[in-house]
C-alpha cells in the first residue's frame, strides 16, 4: 500500500476531474441557489488528498483548524466544520492503516507507558459508560475520545519519522494561526481592543476568548523552538505576535500560564519533576481537606448582588481577588456541587459528560450566581473535578498518570538531546503539554478541537522520542 508514489501517474486525471467538479458544483449552486453543492469538490478533494497520501490530511487538518467553525445542527446536535469530519476521516485511515500494516508495526507503539496509559483510560471509559445515567450521552463522548486519541497520539507513532515531518505540521499551524490572529485582532480593533467585546472579535472561528487563548498559549511554545532551531526574526517576530494576541484575549488563566512556563522550562531543565510534583499535590491535597473538613468552603459563599459580570479588565481583576467575580464564583457553585457528587458515586461516578445532566440536584443555594440557570448548559470547568465526578477514582488517577507520566518521560529524554533541535521539539511539547495541564484546572478544554489535538500530539512527541523513532530509517515511511 504505497500512498506517497503509487497513483502518481494519475495525479494529472484527478487534477483534471476535480477541476470539472467544481466548476459544476459552482454553477449548481449558483444557478439553483443550493450552497450545499459548493461541499461536493471539498469532499472529493479530500477523498483524492486521502487516496494519494493520507498524510497530506494529517497536515491538512493543523492548517485548517484555527479557521474550524463550530455548527448547530437540527436535533440540538452540533458539530466543528471542517475540523470533526476531519477527525473521523482520520480515524478512519488509521484504523485501515493499523490492520493493513499489522504485521511490521512494532509493538512498543502499544506497549509503552503513555499507551498503556491511554488504552486503559479508553476502556475504563467504556465501563464507566456502560454504568452511566445517561449512557447515550457517555457513549458519544467515548466515540468523540477515540476520534481524538487515534489520529492524534497513535497515528503520529506510525507516520512521524524524521523532524522535517514535525516541521511541516507545525509550520502550516502556525501560518493558519497567525491568519486567525489577524483576523481577530482587527476586528477587535475596531472595538479599540475593548475587554468587553473580545467575545464578539473572536467569533465565529472561536467559541469565546477562553478557547482563543488556549490555541494561542499551546502554539507558542512551538513557535518558541522553530526560532530557536532556525534562528530567524520572523519566527521571533511571530512569537512576539501570539503574545501580544495572547495579552489582548483578556484571559486570566492564559496569563498566568505564560508566567508559569519560564519556571518549567528550568523545572525540566535541572530535572526537578520528581521533586516539585509530590510538593504540588501535598499542597492540593491539604487545601482540598481544609476547605471540605469542617464545611470551611461556606465561608467562600458569595455575596448574591455584588458577584457580577465585569465590562472591564482591571475591575474583573479586582473582583476576582475580592471573590466578587461571576465566572470565578459561578466555578465554585458547581465545584461544590461536583464534591457532593463524589460522595454519591465514589467509584464508577455518574457516567462521562453526564455532569451537567445531573449537577442541579446537587448544588448548594448560597452559592448560587446570576448565571446559575446555566443556558450555555456548560460544564464543571475543572477536568481533574470533572473526571472524579464522572468516571469515579480509577478515572481521576488515569487521568492524573496521563498528565505526569509523559512530563517525566520527557525530562529524562530531554538531558539526552539538550542544546540539539531534537531537544527543542521535546522542551516545546513538554510546555506545551504543560499549558493544557494548567488550563484545565479551570477550564474544561481537552476535547476542544482547537486544544485538544495539539495536547495529544505534544504526548506522541514524547513517545516518538522516547521509543527513538525519531530518525530512524523509517520502516514505515512508504507504507
Amino acid at each position: 500500500m504505497n500512498h506517497g508514489t503509487s497513483l502518481s501517474s494519475y495525479n494529472r486525471g484527478i487534477f483534471i476531474g476535480l477541476m470539472i467538479v467544481t466548476i459544476s458544483s459552482c454553477l449548481i449552486a449558483a444557478i439553483g441557489n443550493e450552497l450545499i453543492f459548493l461541499l461536493v469538490p471539498f469532499g472529493l478533494l479530500t477523498l483524492a488528498l486521502t487516496v494519494v497520501d493520507f498524510r497530506n490530511i494529517f497536515y491538512g487538518f493543523f492548517l485548517l483548524i484555527p479557521f474550524s467553525i463550530e455548527i448547530y445542527l437540527p436535533g440540538g446536535l452540533g458539530t466543528d466544520l471542517p475540523s470533526e469530519p476531519i477527525m473521523w476521516l482520520l480515524t478512519m485511515v488509521t484504523f485501515f492503516v493499523f490492520i493493513w500494516n499489522a504485521k511490521i508495526i512494532p509493538q512498543r507503539i502499544f506497549t509503552n507507558s503513555v499507551s498503556l496509559i491511554i488504552l486503559l483510560q479508553l476502556l475504563w471509559i467504556f465501563i464507566t459508560s456502560i454504568n452511566s445515567s445517561f449512557p447515550i450521552v457517555s457513549f458519544k463522548f467515548f466515540l468523540a475520545k477515540l476520534w481524538y486519541i487515534i489520529p492524534f497520539f497513535f497515528l503520529p507513532l506510525l507516520i512521524i519519522k524524521k523532524t522535517e515531518q514535525l516541521e511541516m505540521v507545525f509550520k502550516l499551524f502556525i501560518f493558519s494561526t497567525l491568519i486567525a490572529l489577524t483576523y481577530v485582532m482587527v476586528r477587535h480593533a475596531s472595538f479599540s481592543f475593548s475587554f468587553a467585546e473580545i467575545n464578539k472579535a473572536a467569533w465565529p472561528i472561536f467559541r469565546n476568548h477562553v478557547n482563543y487563548a488556549a490555541m494561542l498559549v499551546m502554539i507558542a511554545p512551538f513557535i518558541w523552538a522553530l526560532a530557536r532551531i532556525k534562528g530567524t526574526k520572523r519566527y521571533w517576530f511571530a512569537l512576539s505576535y501570539v503574545l501580544l494576541g495572547i495579552y489582548l484575549t483578556y484571559t486570566r488563566a492564559a496569563y498566568g500560564v505564560v508566567i508559569l512556563c519560564i519556571p518549567m522550562y528550568f523545572i525540566i531543565k535541572f530535572q526537578l519533576v520528581r521533586w516539585v510534583t509530590p510538593s504540588a499535590f501535598v499542597g492540593a491535597f491539604l487545601l482540598i481537606m481544609f476547605m471540605v473538613r469542617g464545611n470551611e468552603y461556606v465561608e467562600l459563599a458569595p455575596n448574591y448582588e455584588r458577584t457580577v459580570t465585569h465590562k472591564k479588565f482591571n475591575n474583573l481583576i479586582e473582583a476576582t481577588y475580592k471573590m466578587e467575580d461571576i465566572s470565578t464564583m459561578e466555578r465554585l457553585y458547581r465545584w461544590v456541587a461536583g464534591f457532593q457528587m463524589i460522595d454519591e458515586h465514589p467509584m464508577l461516578g455518574f457516567g462521562p459528560a453526564t455532569f451537567y445532566n445531573n449537577y442541579q440536584s446537587h448544588t448548594i443555594s448560597s452559592f448560587k450566581t446570576y448565571v446559575s440557570d446555566n443556558p450555555e448548559k456548560s460544564g464543571i470547568h475543572n477536568y481533574y473535578l470533572m473526571t472524579l465526578v464522572e468516571q469515579g477514582v480509577i478515572g481521576f488517577l488515569l487521568i492524573l498518570a496521563l498528565f505526569l507520566i509523559p512530563i517525566l518521560i520527557a525530562e529524562n529524554i530531554y538531558i539526552k538531546y539538550h542544546g540539539t533541535e531534537h531537544g527543542y521539539w521535546i522542551m516545546a511539547s513538554i510546555l506545551s503539554y504543560f499549558c493544557l495541564i494548567v488550563l484545565v484546572t479551570i477550564n474544561d478544554l481537552l476535547e476542544v478541537d482547537k486544544v485538544g489535538p495539539l495536547f495529544y500530539f505534544s504526548a506522541s512527541i514524547i513517545v516518538l522520542y522516547k521509543l527513538n523513532i525519531m530518525g530512524e530509517s523509517p520502516e514505515m515511511e512508504n507504507n
